[in-house]
């Protein structure tokens, strides 16, 4: 019933809004008609794309690999692969970009061609913001139901043991029949625009951990031992991505509110931050691309990502703050480099939450009274390097971490790394692509690994939110070796196979652990607005003593049927 309640809630404001936005309009547009002749009027009804509100489109959208691989084979210059996500109007300037050299489709494959109008039409209403239309909208973007079935024991814990189902949004899931019934919503109007996605979600209980389990986490973490109690059944109505953004000048937006980020290329998730969590609750300041005046034109074209939040499931330092930056460049066509840095701090018990404080922490210097760096900073390096010469068939791609170094260069033996390579098509099947990425959080040649990454001595509940990791699901001491064919039916229809290898090293866990995921995904929409998203997992934990005494197997089964109501200009 809450369930129930939250929906109509959400289809209640979603008419609210489209009844005001009418009135409005009609309003502007009579008086506008009234008390301007027709040149001022042009003026009064257009406004700069830079200066016009548009909320982001959602990360698990279809549109970021679609466009991915448009800018991979060349058509596009300026999307920043590591630096996710991006409103619709930018993605609508993106396709403008393209629109010379892909337009009119002579010479150009008809897969491309397909790719290119499908996504034409998701940005119908940007396409016509760009030709100088007033922005006021209102659009139920979406109504879905999801079942997430687990047929045995899954890993749950990425923080310490590993993920069978990652990169969700932080969506709960154990054992047995996991649910959620949800849908979204946005609206624009001038610079200002909203995005709002609720849903409702269930997941079984769960006997409670062994006491081997609660005597090497507390072990691990340096935190008291946890009781033995039982995890119980989860049944609530949650908001995933909900915020407010306001346009403040040409290209800057302002939002506040819970928001998801992906601040790394390529699709096993990066280092430094991705949708693995709960979008938190954030104060965030974007730049879109800009091109650099003067010498600083060899950087070439520049995006910029800020924000303040706060995490929440930490108990041993209870709501600590986190900040974060990132800028992106292209200082070559064909070259995106990125770095970016967070750092948590404050809370009750933590470091401080003081202006001289956040400076320090800010520009990495020592504080006299703390004797170190304020906080837990977190730093990454990412690139994305499409490799010439080659009809555009190969691209280059990764990320490099770093916990308490301000840039990961600095001590290369202890970073992590995510190295990845990207196929745009085969030979003789172009509707066939391929990822592949090796991901490592060891630290084989630096004494005592097993807490260098993702965990720090002041903030023990580590780089975690809700108890998910905030970054990469390879761990604080693990390895994973993935890859992911997509076979491209049409623009909106994808097959996919997926494998991944992955191990935990006995430096951190008793005896380690390794465990193979092999699975199978189809994406369909329709004509009419229903989808349907399908997903077949087979899991093979072939060794891993600390949880299961012998070899384990599950098979998870996810089936997302939704509605997505047709775009009209």
């Amino acid at each position: 019933m809450r369930a129930i309640r939250l929906f109509l809630s959400v289809l209640m404001l979603a008419n609210a809004l489209d009844s005001w936005t009418q009135t409005s309009t009609r309003q502007a547009n009579e008086a506008d008609s009234h008390s301007a002749p027709e040149e001022e009027r042009t003026d009064v009804t257009s406004r700069a794309p830079g200066r016009m509100g548009s909320p982001s489109v959602p990360l698990d959208s279809w549109v970021y690999p679609a466009i991915e691989k448009l800018a991979a084979l060349g058509y596009i210059d300026t999307a920043f692969l590591g630096l996710r996500p991006w409103t619709r109007m930018e993605c609508a300037q993106l396709l403008e970009q393209s629109r010379d050299t892909l337009l009119p489709f002579d010479g150009i494959e008809p897969d491309l061609a397909e790719l290119y109008f499908r996504l034409q039409q998701e940005f119908t209403y940007e396409f016509g913001l760009l030709d100088g239309e007033r922005n006021g909208t209102v659009r139920l973007e979406s109504v879905y139901t999801r079942m997430v079935s687990v047929s045995g024991r899954a890993l749950t814990d990425s923080d310490h043991f590993g993920q069978t189902l990652s990169y969700d949004f932080g969506r709960p899931f154990r054992r047995g029949t996991n649910a959620q019934l949800g849908g979204s919503l946005r609206a624009a109007r001038g610079p200002a625009a909203i995005f709002l996605r609720a849903e409702f979600q269930h997941a079984p209980s769960a006997p409670a951990l062994s006491d081997a389990v609660r005597n090497f986490i507390a072990t691990s973490d340096q935190v008291p031992l946890a009781p033995a109690t039982a995890f119980a059944a989860v049944n609530r109505p949650r908001l995933l991505d909900a915020y407010v953004a306001l346009n403040l000048s040409e290209g800057w937006q302002l939002s506040f509110g819970k928001q998801s980020l992906s601040w790394g290329p390529g699709p096993g998730g990066s280092f430094l931050w991705s949708d693995n969590i709960e979008p938190i609750p954030m104060v965030r300041l974007t730049r879109s691309a800009l091109q650099l005046p003067g010498f600083l034109q060899i950087f070439g074209v520049l995006r910029a990502d800020s924000f303040m939040g706060r995490l929440e499931g930490h108990t041993y330092i209870p709501h600590p703050y986190i900040y974060g930056n990132k800028i992106n460049f292209k200082p070559l066509r064909n070259l995106e480099l990125g770095f970016g840095r967070t750092v948590t701090i404050g809370g009750e018990g933590g470091n401080p939450l003081t202006m001289k404080n956040l400076l320090l922490s800010f520009f990495g210097q020592t504080s006299s009274q703390l004797h170190s760096v304020p906080g837990d900073s977190h730093a990454s390096f990412d690139w994305t390097f499409n490799v010439p010469k080659v009809r555009n068939y190969l691209v280059f791609y990764g990320d490099w971490y770093a916990d308490d170094d301000f840039l990961p260069f600095q001590n290369p033996p202890k970073n992590p790394f995510r190295a990845g390579i990207y196929l745009t098509r085969f030979p003789r099947l172009a509707k066939l692509d391929f990822h592949m990425e090796a991901t490592s959080s060891e630290s084989p040649w630096y004494p005592k690994p097993a807490n260098l990454n993702y965990w720090n001595a002041t903030y023990r509940d580590g780089y975690t939110s809700n108890g998910n990791l905030i970054g990469n699901t390879v761990g604080r001491t693990g390895r994973s070796l993935q890859c992911w064919f997509n076979y491209w039916i049409s623009a909106r229809t994808k097959l996919q196979f997926s494998y991944k290898h992955s191990t935990v090293s006995p430096d951190f866990v008793p005896q380690g652990g390794a465990w193979q995921d092999y699975g199978l995904r189809h994406e369909m929409n329709l004509r009419s607005g229903f989808y349907l998203k399908s997903q077949l997992q087979y899991e093979h934990i072939s060794r891993y003593p600390m949880l299961f005494p012998r070899p384990q197997r599950n098979t998870t089964a996810l089936i997302e049927l939704g509605f997505v109501p047709l775009i009209s200009r």
